[in-house]
């Protein structure tokens, strides 16, 4: 016997009552597999409760949460000039369409996007052998009008002069007869002379009526000759236009922007054919905020100086404040504001540009990075070694030499030479425990370690 039966021998009886037992028959019943199922779920719980015997004693925490690094530097109110930075385009309101008059075909094409004309250049001519034939046929018109005109003159002046002569023949015939009516009463002539007499003074007088007629009638008739002829003119002058617009020349000085024509090509009568503007007129327009037009707009009323420049080749050139919109467009969330270039800038029309507003200097007004503004209406200053957040008012930005961006705010709150935090904080909040990084150096209080970039990331 061995040692194992040895120390197995007063379990026995116990063995004999399980194996007895309903849960012995119970397993004795299942299978092999489930057997094995049920030793291993007996195993984890007998596992699980050996781990909470041996695992009494309790972790401690350490309650006091670690001081966040951040960089700080003395507030400085200072007398500064906001910027405003904003997208402009480029655009210009005396930008012409130069349209076809009529149906034609391109013979001759001068013109190239982006070529400078002067006033009167030839750009572009169309086929004009129908506008002549047209041409011609309201010459001969005029010269058909114009003759019916001077036949209708000349016919009047002979009416005229028969109408005289007819009144001269009626006034002799008139005294004719006085004459016959003495001698007929003393019984010289005959009645039948007397009467004969009476017919010719009868018949000299209608056609005298009738002449009179014809003389009232001649202002009409040289009104409707009149109105032919000037018909005849009006149609020679536009058939005239029509050919002279089928030779397209600059309206002004500019310079060509977009040519839809090629020799050869048909153009239908309205069709653009080509574009330019004048140089003249260039400008940029930008949208402004209502904040940002509003300070604007209180410069420009106080008679202020307003400083604008666009970007273009990495070089900024000048522009002159024109206009502040009175009232936001349609779809526009801003204020529109048009500036113009000078003549000799060289702005693409259309192009987009940064463009650069220079506000009037305000007085009390403090330069920070962009990361230390936070909702974009709170810093941090720190006070016993904590977080304390203090509301600012946002006025603009600056750029400096080398491109850099920093934001101009105003703080009543802040005072001067208060550590003011330009860290950028993933979890800034009033209250919080801050280390200014510097602070427990001799001499140094923080303020000459926000010259890096990397001075400015929390740590």
């Amino acid at each position: 016997m061995n040692i194992l039966s040895i120390l197995l021998t007063p379990l026995r009886p116990v063995g004999r009552w399980l194996r007895n037992s309903l849960l012995g028959r119970y397993l004795r019943a299942l299978s092999a597999s489930a057997r094995i199922s049920w030793s291993i779920l007996g195993a984890m719980v007998l596992a699980i409760f050996g781990l909470s015997a041996f695992s009494s004693s309790e972790i401690e925490v350490d309650a006091t949460p670690e001081a966040i690094p951040v960089v700080a530097r003395p507030a400085h109110l200072q007398s500064l000039s906001p910027e405003i930075h904003v997208f402009g385009r480029v655009e210009n309101p005396n930008t012409t369409a130069l349209r076809a008059a009529t149906l034609a075909y391109v013979t001759e094409v001068n013109g190239r996007e982006g070529q400078k004309v002067a006033a009167g250049d030839l750009l572009l001519r169309l086929d004009d052998r129908d506008a002549r034939l047209s041409v011609r046929r309201f010459e001969a018109a005029l010269t058909e009008a114009q003759g019916e005109y001077e036949r209708m003159r000349a016919q009047q002046i002979a009416e005229s002069k028969n109408a005289e002569h007819q009144r001269r023949l009626f006034e002799l015939t008139v005294k004719k007869q006085e004459r016959f009516q003495t001698l007929f009463s003393k019984g010289q002539i005959s009645a039948t002379d007397y009467d004969a007499l009476e017919q010719q003074r009868l018949e000299m007088e209608m056609a005298l009526n009738q002449q009179e007629m014809l003389l009232a009638s001649h202002e009409s008739q040289r009104a409707s000759a009149d109105a032919r002829v000037i018909r005849a003119e009006t149609d020679l002058q536009e058939s005239m236009l029509n050919l002279e617009r089928l030779t397209l020349t600059a309206p002004f000085d500019g310079t060509v922007i977009q040519i839809n024509a090629a020799i050869g090509a048909r153009i239908d009568a309205g069709q653009t054919v080509m574009s330019l503007f004048n140089a003249d007129s260039q400008q940029v327009r930008v949208s402004l905020s209502e904040r940002d037009a509003n300070a604007l707009h209180a410069a420009v009323s106080n008679g202020l100086s307003v400083l604008a420049a666009a970007r273009v080749a990495d070089e900024w050139v000048d522009l002159e404040l024109l206009d502040i919109g009175a009232q936001v467009r349609s779809g526009r969330a801003g204020t529109d504001v048009l500036f113009a270039s000078p003549l000799d800038s060289e702005l693409a029309l259309g192009r987009a540009v940064d463009v650069r507003i220079t506000l009037p200097q305000q007085a009390n007004l403090i330069e920070v990075p962009l990361q230390s503004v936070y909702a974009d209406r709170i810093v941090y200053t720190v006070e016993n070694d904590t977080l304390k957040s203090v509301d600012v008012e946002r006025v603009g930005i600056r750029e400096d030499a080398e491109g850099e961006m920093s934001l101009l705010i105003r703080a009543d709150g802040l005072r001067e030479g208060e550590p003011l935090v330009v860290s950028s904080l993933s979890r800034a909040g009033s209250g919080a425990r801050v280390r200014i990084l510097g602070a427990d150096e001799p001499g140094t209080d923080g303020s000459d370690v926000v010259d890096t970039p990397q001075a400015l990331v929390v740590r």
